[in-house]
């Protein structure tokens, strides 16, 4: 009997696969990407770490690199109309995640050999005449803006959020407005680094960070075509203004530790530091853009236009919307009695302007600078065993070895000049210059020794990098 029945379901599942095709469509899409980078100082490819200083020899040299990691497949699902509403989803991923992949020191946990896939977006939407309901990862609604820069699959810039998160989100279109508001996984730390409940104390670099509320983000926009378009990523776009804001709330448990590190003076120095209450501080972000087109076409050629995007931004504790680390993102200050202190989310605006102008329908040039700086925070810093002097500020790393998460960065920026060829639709090839800087608060020797008594003039605040980078882009 058993058999019979288990033979009926299998015959019925096999009956029911093409009645389930006929209700959904599917294409399969994606990019293969290659790109090469020289660059002088060993950053990261997506120029989003800082800058290493000037007088470290570690890093003061040049490195080749070549990755096809960037290549990535996607599913998009027609599914049925339901509620009125037609239905399709999304799933979509690429080939970075080997540096998740834990291996033992000096193996080729990253290599491109061990290349592991990563989930970039998957989601679900419902769509009405005006109105769209979407659930699952996708762009926050801070990463709408995005510069068209070279590196394949990633315009992660100083001055520009860029991340994906988990989300609810709703928007309603009319006319030429369009709003949305979401609300989404409350991350910590860049690229959504959460707490581990089980490490206290100095324990935990995050410093006892934690959520204590859903992220909530709204965004409003306006475009229309008022005097012509030009193109963004190769399609026509009319002149556009956008708001947004994002705020989570976070709370800061209680710790110490005997290896926080002054900034603001001339070296490192270590002194013992504690958080004696929770604390509950509000991350938040406010961001603005604009496109304009300035040389506009009517025609389908995008030849001789010329169009202008900016979008700035101000906030406290950007490492939630990854423009920022956790170890920079939030400091802490002498409350006045003994070794005591408070902490305070790092405030920073930031931004970029890009141009891009085409001289053919192929070949275009796209120019952009990016950077944010930190504000709010005095240099003019003494120790806290004066009574009466002005509070010293410190960050706490998780390591008594000084390194670069933990060496707060006052500005960062960054200028790219791209030259793009796109002689069809299904190739692109782009060649890019970078010159990227990182400020940093106080001036430190090569070695980062505390009490160095290295002269003033082999120390250093600055880190800059050079960069060329070729990139080949195939899509289907």
């Amino acid at each position: 009997m058993k058999k019979k029945i288990c033979l009926l379901l299998a015959v019925l599942a096999l009956m029911a696969l093409p009645l389930a095709a006929s209700a959904a469509e599917f294409t399969l899409g994606g990019q293969i990407s290659l790109y090469t980078i020289w660059d002088s100082t060993q950053s990261n490819g997506n120029l989003t770490s800082l800058i290493l200083r000037n007088n470290d020899p570690n890093f003061q040299h040049g490195r080749t690199k070549f990755s096809a990691e960037k290549s990535r497949l996607f599913f998009l699902i027609k599914g049925p109309q339901i509620w009125g509403a037609q239905t399709t989803g999304y799933i979509e991923w690429d080939f970075e995640n080997s540096m998740n992949v834990t291996t033992a020191a000096g193996s080729l946990g990253t290599s491109p050999q061990k290349a592991r896939p990563g989930l970039r977006h998957t989601f679900f939407r419902l769509n009405w005449p005006s109105v769209e309901l979407l659930m699952g990862q996708y762009w926050s609604l801070l990463t709408e803006d995005l510069p068209n820069g070279a590196n394949p699959g990633t315009d992660a810039y100083w001055g520009h959020p860029y991340f994906r998160e988990p989300q609810i989100r709703v928007s309603y279109k009319c006319g030429p407005m369009d709003m949305a508001v979401a609300i989404s996984e409350p991350s910590n730390g860049q690229q959504g680094t959460t707490l581990d409940p089980s490490q206290q104390n100095n324990n935990n670099i995050y410093d006892g960070e934690s959520s204590e509320t859903p992220r909530f983000t709204g965004r409003i926009k306006y475009e229309a075509d008022l005097w012509g378009k030009a193109p963004y990523y190769g399609k026509p776009r009319g002149f556009s203004v956008r708001l947004a804001s994002s705020w989570q709330r976070t709370r800061f448990r209680t710790f110490s530790t005997t290896q926080a590190r002054t900034f603001g003076q001339d070296d490192w120095a270590t002194v013992s530091v504690t958080q004696n209450q929770q604390l509950y501080l509000n991350n938040w972000i406010v961001e603005g853009s604009v496109f304009i087109p300035i040389l506009t076409s009517s025609t389908p050629s995008n030849a001789r236009t010329l169009s202008i995007l900016s979008q700035w931004y101000v906030g406290a504790g950007l490492d939630n919307v990854a423009d920022d680390y956790s170890a920079n993102a939030s400091f802490l200050s002498w409350t006045g009695t003994s070794n005591n202190y408070d902490r305070e989310l790092m405030k920073r605006y930031g931004g970029y302007i890009q141009a891009q102008y085409y001289f053919t329908n192929e070949w275009y040039l796209n120019l952009l600078w990016s950077m944010n700086k930190a504000f709010g925070v005095s240099r003019d810093v003494n120790t806290f065993t004066i009574p009466g002097e002005m509070p010293i500020i410190v960050t706490v790393p998780n390591f008594a070895t000084i390194d670069p998460s933990s060496d707060p960065a006052r500005f960062n920026q960054a200028y790219y000049a791209t030259l793009y060829y796109q002689p069809i639709q299904a190739l692109k090839f782009g060649l890019e210059y970078t010159y990227a800087r990182s400020e940093y608060f106080q001036l430190r020797n090569s070695t980062g020794n505390q009490g160095s008594t290295t002269a003033l003039s082999s120390k250093s605040d600055v880190g800059e990098n050079h960069r060329l980078l070729f990139v080949g882009y195939f899509y289907f």
